[in-house]
């Protein structure tokens, strides 16, 4: 019965062919976002939507990175998202406690003190 209604949904708006029509929920497995690369450092002072995130990445400033998912808007189609790497503490324990409420997506701003970036 949720397929149907889901298949209903998706007659009422306008098929253009894209995948993102579709709503291919993303492969749990694959700990990967495919949309463009931004960094912290571009995020300062900015409110955006936090979606989704991995922990464990493996990057080459270290290991146990997370990797977030946001949109500026939260109405963004996924092909416009972006994704950030991140090692903060402050971060990290945020979106966890977002994920812990099953809250996803969640307004924030980026703020630094420092070296000392976290979300407000």
């Amino acid at each position: 019965m949720g397929n149907k209604q889901g298949t209903i949904e998706n007659k009422e708006r306008f098929d253009d062919g894209s995948l993102d029509f579709l709503q291919i929920p993303a492969d749990e497995t694959n700990k990967q976002f495919n949309c463009k690369e931004t960094n912290q450092q571009n995020l300062i002072n900015t409110t955006f939507w936090v979606c989704d995130f991995f922990e464990g990445m493996k990057t080459k400033f270290g290991e146990n990175r997370v990797l977030v998912k946001i949109k500026m808007n939260l109405d963004d189609p996924d092909k416009d998202a972006r994704k950030f790497f991140t090692n903060s503490r402050d971060i990290r324990y945020v979106l966890n406690e977002i994920k812990k409420r099953n809250a996803f997506p969640r307004r924030v701003t980026l703020k630094v003190t420092g070296n000392r970036y976290y979300f407000e």
